[in-house]
């Protein structure tokens, strides 16, 4: 299983050491907050820990794939295709056992930006914070801000790795 130096800075980028940040949870600490689960769900992505993905999905998401192994290889070959130089959290809001955390990540795959902006719906069920579904932002401020097929793009980098072909 990958794991997050812990005296290194943080892969989510929050500027902590990651014995003081998203270490704990990805060795099994639950996430105490959303916005706690999205930062380490980053830092997941960017070492490659594909099952911590996998666990703090929501059954009920429509990013949840049924073969689990196949979903696992596919984070994994994503993980390792792209650059994860940045997050901004621009938002975070919990209501009860739902919340909401909006998002800027920047990432680098193959010299290419691929850099997004989500708004992130969470669930707390049996006390544990677990991702829901995550809809597309324009990047730039304006609304028109690049194309329906670029927003389409960055979801599938957020939620999960494209398919893999045979």
């Amino acid at each position: 299983m990958p794991r997050i130096s812990l005296n290194a800075p943080c892969p989510c980028h929050s500027g902590k050491k990651g014995k003081g940040c998203c270490a704990p949870y990805l060795a099994g600490t639950p996430a105490p907050t959303a916005e706690a689960l999205m930062r380490s769900r980053y830092a997941a992505y960017a070492t490659g820990d594909a099952g911590y993905i996998i666990a703090t999905t929501h059954p009920a998401s429509p990013h949840a794939e049924p073969e689990r192994a196949a979903w696992a290889e596919g984070i994994r070959e994503f993980s390792a295709q792209v650059k994860f130089l940045g997050l901004d959290v621009e938002l975070a809001e919990t209501s009860g056992d739902t919340a909401v955390v909006q998002f800027l990540a920047t990432l680098d795959r193959g010299g290419v930006d691929a850099s997004f902006r989500e708004r992130s719906a969470f669930e707390r069920v049996g006390g544990r914070w677990l991702y829901r579904e995550g809809q597309p932002q324009p990047t730039e401020p304006s609304a028109d801000a690049g194309s329906s097929a670029d927003r389409s793009w960055s979801r599938r980098l957020t939620t999960r790795p494209p398919a893999r072909r045979a």
